[in-house]
């Protein structure tokens, strides 16, 4: 497991403000590291962040899927005092919509869940403040039309206005969007930082080229893991923490993030 640290700076935190820490999580797939989660969760806990955010992906989206070692992560993060919030992937998002195919088994995942004390939005916004930074996070469900293999439908800021409204000007406003396709969308929508997964790195990353292929069966994807900049605004891409179906990484390790963002107003 690879962790990478990212650095961002904003003018909607004060510079005499302490750097805000960020933990990101994404693409788990009910992957196990270590005794009850004992090697990710050290690796989290030596980040000390002041916010843990998922985005999405924690579960492998089929009929009577296994679901125990993402909930036996967040029932130890449950324990911690680091807030955790998480948004849907199009795994959980497929099986919360799609019961006649899942039953209720994501209801009873996000139930247990909660019952942590983690904190699932889905299209829904939190409002957090940390020393005198006023956050806004915003927990996109993205339509599972926009997952769709061989395709890439076009995307305005509709469905997010749709959902979330506009922006506060002044408050600093991360989205958590499984999909980083659209991040030109989602900057002119307002998101000072977005955080993203679902493109696995690219699965197969070729030096000097990057990733080679996404879960959407495209080739050589512009947005597959790192830091990206749109005037501006920030999306950290992460290369997920497991894999599933075809469980195949080259030169392409898993990742856990930090994101410091330093005020400069």
């Amino acid at each position: 497991m690879e962790i990478k640290t990212y650095e961002i700076q904003t003018k909607k935190i004060k510079k005499d403000e302490r750097p805000l820490r960020l933990v990101m999580l994404s693409d788990l797939h009910n992957r196990l590291w270590g005794e009850k989660q004992k090697i990710l969760l050290d690796a989290i806990d030596r980040l000390e962040g002041d916010l843990i955010l998922c985005a999405g992906d924690m579960l492998i989206g089929r009929e009577q899927a296994r679901m125990e070692n993402a909930i036996q992560l967040f029932r130890e993060l449950g324990k911690r005092s680091v807030p955790v919030y998480c948004s849907n992937g199009n795994h959980e998002s497929r099986m919360r919509q799609q019961l006649a195919i899942y039953g209720r088994q994501y209801q009873q995942y996000a139930r247990q869940l909660r019952g942590f004390g983690i904190k699932i939005l889905e299209n829904e916004t939190e409002t957090v403040k940390i020393g005198a930074a006023k956050i806004q996070i915003h927990g996109y469900e993205m339509p599972l039309k926009y997952y769709r293999k061989l395709c890439m439908l076009p995307y305005d800021t509709r469905d997010l206005r749709q959902k979330f409204g506009g922006i506060h000007d002044g408050d600093f406003h991360i989205l958590l969007a499984h999909n980083p396709v659209y991040f030109e969308t989602y900057a002119r929508w307002g998101a000072d930082l977005t955080l993203s997964g679902h493109l696995h790195g690219g699965i197969i990353r070729l030096p000097g080229i990057g990733g080679l292929i996404t879960p959407q069966a495209k080739l050589f994807p512009k947005y597959d893991r790192g830091l990206f900049e749109e005037d501006g605004k920030y999306m950290v891409v992460s290369a997920g923490l497991g894999e599933h179906t075809v469980p195949i990484r080259f030169l392409n390790p898993p990742q856990l993030i930090c994101i410091v963002v330093k005020g400069t107003g």
